[in-house]
């Protein structure tokens, strides 16, 4: 869940409606273009949640991952209708990004493990906020704002425990 694919999307968005002049296209396109990133941040996070699960280092990670993959799940669930009602495909494999980072986080282990994953947690969250407080002031289709709204409280408190277990793996 690297911030440049979900700052990449936010510029396409706002390009796209400067260049076609459509407020309603770039409005229609603003809701597209977060449920479909919304839908690959959900599959990021549950690969590498499990993976967390697994291999993390210590029992904050550890329980960091698994949660992950419950509220992201819980969020798919969520999310899945609301894409086929606005015509975005369910993606079927993981952004390079997160490829790049579930690579490398498979060859890592022990502090290096969790100090990778837990850094990428806090970055990509601080973005996917962002993300999701951007549709819910832009988005023109009811059910995805509220689909943004109810994802950005799980995604805050996600970043809320990445930040806070960051700070006490320094201390360590």
């Amino acid at each position: 869940m690297l911030p440049r694919r979900i700052g990449m999307h936010i510029l396409s968005v706002s390009v796209a409606g400067l260049l076609l002049g459509s407020t309603a296209f770039a409005q229609s396109q603003q809701d597209k273009t977060f449920v479909k990133t919304a839908m690959e941040v959900n599959l990021g996070e549950m690969q590498l949640g499990q993976l967390a699960a697994k291999k993390g280092a210590s029992e904050g990670v550890r329980k960091f991952g698994e949660r992950t993959v419950v509220d992201h799940t819980r969020l798919e669930k969520e999310i899945k209708p609301v894409a086929e009602k606005i015509g975005v495909a369910l993606p079927t494999e993981l952004a390079s990004d997160d490829q790049v980072l579930l690579t490398k986080l498979e060859g890592a282990s022990g502090a290096e493990f969790d100090d990778t994953y837990i850094r990428a947690m806090v970055e990509g969250h601080r973005e996917a906020v962002q993300l999701y407080k951007t549709e819910e002031a832009h988005g023109q289709d009811a059910a995805v704002k509220s689909a943004a709204t109810d994802g950005e409280q799980v995604i805050a408190e996600h970043l809320r425990l990445a930040e806070h277990l960051q700070s006490t793996m320094a201390k360590n």
